[in-house]
């Protein structure tokens, strides 16, 4: 019996494996958020310069901090842009894209093995557990988690963090060994929170488990014997020792964001530049409707949310597992609170819907296909090899589109064609690459041009959207673009364009337009 489970646990990793990594370097295209990430990373490994602009301080630094780690062990990306110069420059560019999602992957593989873990433990039944990670796999092309962000990273430090207080039996366990365990936990959540502030949603519930709530966690079973009977009961933590591990659990946390700050204020950046971003990402307004973040939602997960909502609506009824909504509540309150809200905003709910889904699907299939209980019988594992072999299928259907070709072409454009010293605002999800091979290139974009104070002379401009588009208060950069003249475009379709999803949408994002800009007026007569 546990070898058939541990057989399907393996084969819904491998698959989740699959969907997140075929055609990894084509699809989909390069993302803004990715390249800034990448840069930030590729300019601490060089420089050891945590900021790069010290007015603009958005998130912590350790997610690149931790990224430059990796890029370093494979001298990234140094090893890639000084091959040979008969090496295929298309080649070296799908390799210099390509290792930063695949360190991507390595984090959605074990935020994949945490779903497993924590639902384990949460239902006291791996068929459960098995569901939610067979749902996660259900995310077509596992889409979300392709590109290197910090959202799948931090997520992944939060379930760390809830996962060692989760063990299955401290009957046995001693108050020292609980404590590092508590201790341990904290400095988890505190990298969580170093890597994305917006693990702070998370906060009330994992300490809500630190400190002894939950499941009878951290509960010492005592047995009572006399001469008739013998009794077995928890002993809860006393106030006293609920505190107490709150103070441990807390300590790294505090420590770690204190580290930060210190570091603020000992350095050229300043408590005023991070309280103004804050603010200022606080109040973006949106150009999407209210509630687009359940759009998104259903488009990553339809299933995951589904069934994750009902599975939290029973959480909600139960009242000896209410305390797991927790894990959810408030996060879901930012998501709909308002304001502006993208696809890497609902990363981190993702996994949480998919454990809060393995019960109730679950029991939907033992009830409909009579699932014998605790065991995948034939029919159980007929349906199940349907929905994995229907993710695979959806999976070559939507990556087997080649989205990132358009960014390729316009990157080689680039870096053969540009006059040196040259001035090029583009898109961050590929202007590091640019500068990897052309470092004579002043490379900025969108948001920092529309700040800089002296315009140059003349400049390019290699993006697939206008400034307004990409935010409506780009008031200068949009001035320069409309100055401009079109130099090239790239262009791409999917192979059926009639169906893929990507043929759905009007403004075709993975496109790149060439521009150029002249203060003293656009010509026909470019030095490209």
């Amino acid at each position: 019996m546990k070898t058939r489970l541990d057989f399907t646990i393996i084969v819904v990793l491998a698959i989740i494996v699959f969907n997140t990594c075929f055609n990894l370097q084509g699809f989909p295209e390069y993302f803004w958020d990715q390249g800034v990430y990448v840069d930030r990373a590729i300019n601490f490994l060089k420089t050891s310069q945590v900021y790069q602009d010290p007015n603009y301080i958005d998130h912590p630094p350790l997610g690149w901090i931790i990224l430059s780690m990796f890029f370093g062990a494979v001298g990234f990306p140094d090893s890639i842009v000084h091959l040979s110069k008969t090496s295929n420059l298309e080649q070296q560019i799908v390799m210099l894209f390509l290792i930063p999602r695949l360190v991507g992957a390595l984090f959605t593989i074990l935020t994949s093995i945490l779903i497993y873990k924590i639902s384990t433990i949460f239902y006291n039944n791996r068929n459960f557990a098995i569901t939610s990670l067979v749902i996660f796999a259900l995310i077509p092309a596992i889409w979300p988690f392709r590109n290197l962000l910090l959202d799948p990273m931090m997520i992944m430090f939060v379930l760390s963090s809830l996962f060692v207080l989760l063990p299955k039996h401290l009957s046995n366990v001693n108050n020292t060994k609980i404590s590092y365990k508590i201790l341990f936990s904290g400095s988890l959540f505190g990298v969580a929170l170093l890597v994305k502030l917006s693990a702070i949603f998370f906060l009330p519930a994992v300490m809500l488990f630190a400190i002894g709530y939950g499941l009878g966690l951290h509960s010492k079973k005592v047995t009572v014997s006399n001469s008739y009977t013998t009794n077995e009961f928890s002993e809860q933590p006393s106030f006293k020792q609920r505190i107490l591990r709150g103070a441990v659990w807390l300590a790294p946390i505090f420590t770690a964001l204190g580290i930060w700050i210190l570091f603020l204020n000992l350095s050229e950046h300043t408590l005023s530049h991070l309280i103004s971003t804050q603010i200022w990402q606080a109040e973006r307004p949106s150009t999407l409707p209210y509630g687009i973040a359940l759009k998104i939602l259903f488009m990553a997960a339809p299933v995951g949310l589904v069934f994750g909502a009902i599975g939290l609506v029973r959480i909600l009824k139960d009242k000896n597992q209410r305390i797991w909504s927790i894990l959810a509540l408030p996060y879901i309150g930012f998501l709909f609170r308002g304001g502006f809200v993208g696809f890497v905003h609902v990363i981190p709910m993702l996994p949480i819907l998919c454990i809060f889904a393995g019960k109730p699907l679950y029991q939907l299939l033992e009830k409909r296909i009579k699932l014998q209980p605790l065991n995948y019988k034939k029919q159980g594992n007929y349906f199940v090899a349907v929905l994995l072999v229907l993710s695979i299928g959806v999976t070559i259907w939507i990556a087997s589109f080649d989205a990132a070709k358009s960014d390729r072409d316009a990157i080689q454009f680039l870096i053969r064609d540009l006059p040196k010293n040259s001035v090029l605002i583009t898109d961050p999800g590929y202007g590091w690459a640019i500068k990897a091979f052309r470092p004579d290139v002043e490379v900025t974009d969108y948001f920092t041009f529309n700040f800089m104070h002296k315009i140059p002379t003349e400049a390019y401009i290699a993006e697939s959207t206008t400034p307004a588009m990409r935010d409506s208060s780009f008031t200068q950069s949009q001035q320069i673009y409309e100055r401009s003249c079109l130099v090239k475009i790239f262009e791409n379709e999917p192979f059926n364009k009639y169906f893929h999803p990507y043929s759905m949408t009007s403004d075709k994002q993975w496109n790149v337009q060439v521009r150029y800009f002249n203060m003293h007026g656009c010509t026909a007569s470019l030095k490209l």
